[in-house]
């Protein structure tokens, strides 16, 4: 019976992810069709990249529309097939869907603003920089991604656990910005920097990979210990230990982990031991082995 319950909490849990990369696909081209595109501004991704095609492309075809979400599509595959071949089945099934949602949409909402009056490059950069990375860092956190960039980001995460997405992301904007530079008044490529930048740490804040949490249990419950293995992945150093008030035996378990599995590890300590005492310890350094988690 617990095995089924179990099966079924996974069942949906992977429905609540994919939908969450879904989401995050829509909100990620509903701010790059209606804030970033229409103004001319560069996004320094396979986005970016897609952009830059299109217009290589119209020089060439004048009468050929838009077509981002398509060329985007196109770039994507060799990148789809380095994630499904080097990082995860799982991961890749995510991404797969997230990156058809992000082609589809571009290409189906209209390049054009919305906002009337909002013609401020500074304040589009700032509110295309936080809805986009929000959309990209949806989909991260649900164990998938938006494609492009964020594989390779992923991908050198797993290799290096100093990497982050956005920090590959950054990296690989110099692509964009050089042809920016020289195809566009000055003033774009400055405000499509501050754009990227901004998009790059909302990134990493919504996406909960970088951020370690050491995690300090006192229970009396030693199934704790399995669980942290289970749920996590992750091992624990644990040592006996006597309440000075109450002068009982507890554990004491210290384990440290992502702040994304810090949120389902706090859920099951608690089922298991309403009474555990945790301590939370924000934003450690780890040296040594400490692979980062996606799944």
């Amino acid at each position: 019976m617990s095995i089924t319950k179990t099966q079924k909490k996974a069942f949906w849990e992977d429905v609540l992810d994919y939908l969450s990369c879904i989401l995050g696909g829509i909100i990620y081209s509903v701010g790059m069709n209606t804030l970033i595109l229409p103004f001319g501004l560069y996004i320094g991704n396979l986005t970016g990249i897609a952009k830059i095609i299109l217009e290589l492309l119209q020089r060439a075809f004048p009468n050929l529309h838009d077509a981002t979400g398509l060329i985007l599509l196109a770039l994507n595959i060799p990148l789809l097939i380095i994630a499904f071949s080097s990082i995860n089945r799982k991961f890749f099934m995510k991404t797969l869907i997230t990156v058809i949602t992000v082609s589809v949409m571009m290409m189906f909402i209209p390049v054009r603003a919305i906002i009337p009056g909002l013609e401020d490059m500074l304040t589009l950069a700032i509110i295309g920089g936080i809805i986009c990375g929000f959309g990209v860092g949806l989909s991260l956190r649900s164990g998938g991604s938006s494609g492009g960039v964020d594989i390779l980001g992923v991908l050198f995460s797993l290799k290096k656990p100093d990497f982050s997405v956005g920090r590959v992301s950054l990296f690989i904007s110099l692509i964009v910005y050089v042809y920016a530079l020289f195809t566009s008044p000055p003033v774009i490529l400055v405000y499509s920097v501050i754009f990227t930048l901004i998009y790059s740490l909302v990134v990493d804040k919504v996406h909960y990979q970088n951020v370690k949490i050491s995690v300090m249990v006192i229970s009396k419950n030693r199934e704790i210990l399995q669980y942290i293995i289970d749920e996590t992945h992750r091992s624990a150093t644990y040592w006996q230990g006597q309440g000075a008030y109450t002068g009982g035996d507890y554990l004491v378990i210290n384990t440290v982990v992502s702040k994304y599995e810090l949120l389902r590890l706090r859920r099951g300590l608690l089922e298991l031991d309403p009474q555990a005492f945790v301590v939370e310890n924000n934003s450690v350094n780890v040296t040594g082995y400490f692979p980062s988690h996606f799944f």
